[in-house]
């Protein structure tokens, strides 16, 4: 719809925000030129006594400038560029025409080209105005030898066109600098002054452009949200300068980490978000995990204090459509993060809601509570089998091989919590990956064996630390092909290979939606055989013993 004659004729429009040169700054300008040369003319037609050359062509030539600002008035929305320079064209003719008719003899006869210079330099890029500008010599040129003026015309032609040319050349200098004022103006707008990512507003206008594009391709779009663990402490020791200073640390990791075409910002105080586009909550995750790693080593050596950061994690179209879905669905997982221990980063699940519910929520808390982490592992239970036996059981396993050995009571206890949690790291795997009916790839395998990591970060953060070392090597081999270290049996605790035995045996006699379980013989029969490679012989014997 076209807009409103109002608006039209209006200098300063909505529709020029940001675009100076836009058809409707030049439609206008051309208007305003063209109406000044036509009443111009009329009134020098009018003025008695006038020392006007030829009035009817002068008359003629007024009346066309105001039908050309007429129409560049009323049809600029549907006129091509190429059409305002034909516009231009048309101005230079008419003004040579009002040249001849007003007399070249007149001091002020060469001021017409003076408004179409202006114009074209300041609209036209400087090849396509030096063009006009050739044509307004080559008008001028003719105006005067049509009236056969004296050979010292040839002065006020040079002249003319000296001049033109210098103003030209210097309202395209003004153009181009204020073209990069306004260019800055509203980069900084956009930008957070501290650490040069996008603010608030300008990550808000990418999500938007990003977002879009992702439906259209049927792309994944992640978004990851991050928050300085904290924080309040190290402005409170030492300042905001030393504040400050972490924030703009903070950013350059980002920006060293990300990708060339992911988008950074610093949405608030202390958080920071990052919107990665064809992105998976695969990749997505490995990207706030190095940015944690990252985060993590640049202020643990060095530091004035050490400096952590959380991240939750969502993804187009997984976990929400829209982009306030989505970052719903990222603080969630933030949060969730955070009563995880902090220093970690939690892709948004079906089991983020309950671990908010369950975990405390005072702001001085700085751990985790083992029972949360327990109906984490439950939780995670039911995701994966449909049923919570599996962890139990493991611990079930895990305790009777314990007391098989001859281990204290206090240590049995605690290697039956072990067997329980030992994966609970796979809250940080997608879900998708226990939903993949073929086998797994490469980057798939990396996020299993990422698990016993995740879970060992996680256990730290409560009273029960040594759990957490049993869980991290819990999938190491007596032969040195486990994971995630690949560690030789002599650098393995007897507690993670307890785990390791009781996990396997558990496994081989559970029915699976995949297989059924082994009779008890062949279980122990598979253990025995993977003795000495894959598991501990003593222990193996241990756990065959108590069942």
């Amino acid at each position: 719809m076209d807009p409103p004659l109002r608006e039209r004729l209006s200098w300063r429009n909505p529709i020029d925000e940001g675009s100076p040169a836009s058809r409707a700054a030049m439609a206008r300008t051309g208007a305003v030129f063209g109406t000044a040369a036509g009443l111009f003319s009329l009134v020098s037609v009018a003025v008695p006594d006038a020392a006007v050359n030829d009035e009817g062509l002068l008359l003629a030539t007024g009346i066309a400038s105001l039908a050309v600002a007429a129409f560049l008035l009323i049809a600029y929305d549907r006129l091509p560029i190429l059409g305002f320079h034909v516009a231009a064209a048309l101005g230079i003719v008419l003004a040579s025409v009002a040249v001849y008719a007003w007399g070249t003899e007149s001091g002020y006869a060469p001021l017409p080209y003076l408004w179409v210079a202006l114009g074209v330099f300041y609209f036209f890029p400087l090849r396509a105005a030096l063009v006009h500008l050739g044509l307004m010599a080559i008008g001028y040129g003719i105006a005067l030898l049509a009236e056969a003026p004296p050979g010292t015309a040839i002065d006020g032609w040079v002249a003319t066109v000296g001049t033109l040319l210098v103003t030209g050349v210097f309202v395209g200098l003004v153009r181009d600098r204020l073209a990069g004022l306004i260019a800055n103006l509203t980069d900084a707008a956009r930008r957070d002054f501290l650490t040069d990512l996008y603010n608030r507003r300008g990550f808000g206008e990418i999500f938007d452009i990003e977002l879009e594009r992702a439906r259209r391709t049927a792309a994944p779009l992640s978004v990851v949200v991050g928050d300085l663990d904290e924080f309040k402490r190290l402005n409170d020791d030492y300042g905001h300068p030393a504040g400050d200073a972490a924030l703009r640390r903070i950013g350059r990791a980002i920006r060293v980490v990300k990708r060339r075409f992911d988008s950074a910002a610093r949405v608030g105080g202390e958080e920071f978000a990052v919107l990665a586009p064809d992105c998976d909550e695969h990749g997505a995750y490995m990207l706030s995990e190095r940015i944690r790693s990252d985060v993590e080593r640049s202020f643990a050596n060095g530091a004035a204090t050490p400096l952590t950061i959380s991240f939750g994690i969502a993804t187009y179209p997984l976990h929400g459509q829209s982009a306030a879905a989505l970052l719903r669905a990222a603080d969630q997982a933030l949060y969730a993060a955070k009563r995880l221990g902090r220093n970690r980063s939690v892709i948004s699940s079906a089991e983020v809601p309950g671990i908010l519910a369950r975990t405390r929520r005072t702001s001085e808390e700085a751990g985790v509570e083992l029972a949360t982490l327990l109906s984490l592992a439950e939780a995670l239970d039911v995701r994966d089998s449909g049923n919570t036996t599996h962890c139990h059981r493991v611990g079930r396993f895990a305790e009777l091989t314990a007391r098989e050995l001859g281990m204290p009571p206090e240590s049995v206890e605690r290697i039956r919590l072990a067997g329980i949690l030992h994966d609970v790291g796979r809250v940080g795997m997608p879900d998708s990956l226990f939903e993949k009916a073929g086998p797994l790839d490469d980057n798939e395998w990396s996020w299993v064996h990422s698990h016993p990591e995740i879970g060992a970060r996680m256990v730290e953060t409560t009273d029960f630390r040594e759990i957490g070392t049993w869980i991290l090597s819990h999938h190491e081999r007596p032969d040195g092909r486990g994971y995630p270290a690949g560690r030789p049996a002599d650098e393995v605790p007897v507690e993670a290979r307890i785990l390791a035995v009781a996990d396997a045996y558990e496994a081989m006699t559970s029915r699976r939606c995949y297989r059924s379980a082994l009779p008890l013989d062949e279980a122990a029969e598979e253990l025995r055989r993977g003795s000495g490679q894959q598991f501990d012989g003593q222990v193996v014997e241990a756990l065959l013993r108590a069942v």
